[in-house]
């Protein structure tokens, strides 16, 4: 089969977001991907209404960053609406999908890609907490990493947008000694898990951002906005979930094709159980990469 994929990469400023195209490109190239690939750049440092049809075939155009990668993707989205592009899969990434751990990203080939969409799937890297947290409700202990995923493109029509989580009043008491609002709704080990990467020496697991900032009043804008960016990567997987779309693992699902065809895949086979079944990876803790 030869599928039809669109690359959303967003970043901010054109030098990055060329730079890591670059890297993706030569991902693909060491896949041997036999499909059709189109790319489009998304610059959340341009304005909304700008567009930029470049030599190599891709597009440039202007994002949002009212909630960094996640809005910026919602307008890609609607840019292959408007142009009216219909892949079989998105390709989301930002330019920090090289950051920290990144020996998933070799198991991602052209069977990994077609049985994902054949089965409706979005496929990527899992992370996990040791202990679950809560957030907005919904109990929870790991997430997708959305630095590098894949997503059908009916399930992207399903979720309408990739922005989970916008008031920021219900977080936030806009101190930097105590940054968060006693009835905010995430949990305390969750509110601690965000400061320790952001600010501290991590979640476990000998990973570390590498990012990481002192918080105090200069500081705190970016503190509310990774802060937000964390939540809407966590409650990505959460809303997946409750539509009914599978999320996989891809070093997971590259050993189940080892062995079946893509209709005898579990797809709905619990977290755990796909983290414990992976080949390389499968203890690491970690956090938010991008």
């Amino acid at each position: 089969m030869r599928m039809r994929l669109d690359t959303l990469l967003v970043g901010h400023q054109r030098h990055a977001l060329e730079a890591e195209k670059k890297k993706v490109d030569a991902l693909f190239d060491e896949m041997k991907f036999r499909g059709c690939r189109k790319t489009v750049l998304i610059d959340n440092f341009l304005p909304r209404v700008s567009l930029e049809s470049r030599s190599d075939g891709s597009s440039l155009i202007g994002g949002d960053n009212a909630f960094r990668e996640f809005s910026g993707w919602d307008r890609g989205l609607v840019h292959l609406e408007r142009v009216r592009s219909n892949p079989d899969l998105i390709h989301f990434a930002t330019t920090a999908f090289a950051a920290l751990y990144t020996g998933y990203l070799p198991f991602f080939d052209d069977r990994i890609l077609e049985a994902s969409w054949r089965a409706g799937a979005v496929v990527g890297h899992f992370d996990f907490y040791e202990k679950p947290i809560e957030v907005l409700g919904h109990q929870s202990q790991h997430w997708l990493r959305t630095a590098y995923f894949f997503m059908p493109l009916e399930a992207s029509r399903t979720l309408r947008s990739l922005v989970s989580f916008e008031d920021r009043a219900a977080l936030f008491t806009g101190n930097p000694e105590k940054p968060f609002r006693r009835d905010a709704p995430i949990c305390r080990r969750y509110q601690s898990y965000i400061l320790s990467w952001l600010t501290g020496e991590g979640t476990g697991g000998d990973v570390v951002w590498h990012s990481r900032f002192d918080l105090n009043e200069e500081t705190l804008p970016l503190f509310e906005d990774k802060t937000v960016a964390i939540l809407n990567e966590h409650l990505l997987g959460v809303r997946l979930r409750q539509e009914g779309i599978p999320v996989v693992d891809v070093d997971w699902l590259a050993g189940q094709l080892s062995a079946r065809e893509w209709g005898e895949v579990p797809w709905s086979l619990d977290w755990k159980e796909q983290v414990a079944g992976r080949s390389v990876g499968s203890s690491l803790v970690s956090f938010k990469a991008g």
